[in-house]
């Protein structure tokens, strides 16, 4: 059986660790200080091939919602993280990569970012993936993804920060999971007691409906025509 690897000895440096981690979140605040127009965030999985229907639904959708004026943000990998890069570059729309430094597998090479950063600290990246998003758009996923969505459904769900709309595209593919989470008649070992909690989620399967969505819950965020 394989063992865990214990920390690196530089992580038991406080200072080297706090400063890092400053350094992080200052540099990931002000590059989004910097977009001035609301924005959406896109998580999925790295693996999905561009043969996939969700990786052109994501590029599909990046590129209506850049068009409608959002800028594209995404962990800067390949995937569902690309598609949506591309999506906002082809619309001309601010495409934003969030990378995790340590993944040297996960590395992208083509010019689709106009603005991005490396991280070092998964934990900073995931806070600045979401702290100034307007919507949080979840396609297909493996761990990574579903620790991402349970992330930011609690801080919403204990009001840490501004309830957004997580947008889950895919119904089937999300069925079973939600509906396991259910408190269903009968079952006893349950823990997700309040219809509230499972309603901070919405589903869609179309990028229509993901556009439609996102438009109805965010036109506050828009300037008014004059």
């Amino acid at each position: 059986m394989p063992k865990f690897k214990h920390p690196n000895d530089r992580y038991l440096d406080t200072k080297y660790t706090v400063d890092r981690v400053k350094k992080e979140i200052n540099s990931g605040i002000r590059l989004l200080n910097q977009i001035k127009v609301p924005i959406v965030s896109f998580f999925g999985s790295h693996k999905t091939k561009p043969t996939s229907p969700y990786y052109k639904q994501a590029m599909d959708a990046a590129y209506m919602l850049g068009r409608c004026g959002y800028a594209i943000e995404t962990g800067g990998g390949p995937g569902i993280m690309k598609a949506a890069n591309q999506g906002a570059t082809k619309a001309h729309a601010p495409s934003i990569g969030i990378m995790a430094g340590l993944i040297k597998t996960e590395k992208v090479k083509d010019e689709i970012f106009t603005k991005h950063l490396s991280y070092h600290f998964l934990f900073v990246r995931r806070f600045v993936l979401s702290i100034k998003s307007d919507a949080l758009i979840f396609f297909p996923g493996g761990y990574g993804t579903l620790n991402e969505l349970f992330e930011y459904i609690v801080l919403i769900q204990l009001h840490f920060i501004n309830k957004v709309p997580i947008i889950l595209v895919g119904k089937k593919y999300w069925a079973g999971l939600f509906e396991w989470l259910k408190d269903q008649p009968g079952r006893k070992d349950y823990f997700i007691k309040h219809e509230h909690d499972l309603n901070l989620v919405q589903f869609c399967d179309t990028t229509e409906e993901i556009v439609s969505l996102i438009e109805k819950e965010c036109a506050y965020l828009k300037p008014k025509s004059k």
